[in-house]
């Protein structure tokens, strides 16, 4: 995967700082946190994505927006096996690519997300406005 956005690692949105913005690319791997080494973790969310280039067997393609803050979801990552609880391991929302306004906090191995302070706090909608956006799928 290559993409300009925010990187070379996952993104949480309690834990958003820190990344640098440029064109990155990392490929596959299955990380777990805590379990191994290689990093940066393929799976999960990368933020301010200003486009994306799936590197594939068959035919890459690219996915472009001009819509700022769109998160890109990539797959979905590994719960560790000997985590004790689900405090470090966040829903994430059925399929293997996304784009989303919003996405879920961490917690630690001894906290939940939803005591960890006013960047943890659950995603809410503001009124009745829609959510909108628009994507660009270049399979040239």
């Amino acid at each position: 995967m290559k993409w300009q956005g925010r990187g070379p690692y996952r993104v949480w949105k309690n834990r958003l700082k820190g990344q640098q913005l440029g064109v990155w690319q990392k490929a596959y791997n299955n990380t777990v946190t805590g379990e191994s080494w290689k990093y940066p973790e393929f799976k999960g969310w990368h933020s301010e994505l200003y486009w994306m280039q799936l590197q594939n067997t068959e035919s890459d393609f690219v996915v472009y927006t001009d819509q700022p803050g769109i998160y890109l979801q990539m797959l979905q990552p590994q719960t560790a096996i000997a985590s004790p609880n689900n405090n470090t391991s966040p829903g994430f929302p059925t399929g293997s690519i996304g784009f989303m306004h919003a996405i879920s906090p961490i917690g630690t191995k001894f906290n939940k997300a939803s005591v960890m302070g006013p960047q943890s706090r659950v995603n809410e909608r503001q009124g009745n406005v829609p959510l909108k956006g628009v994507l660009y799928f270049d399979f040239r």
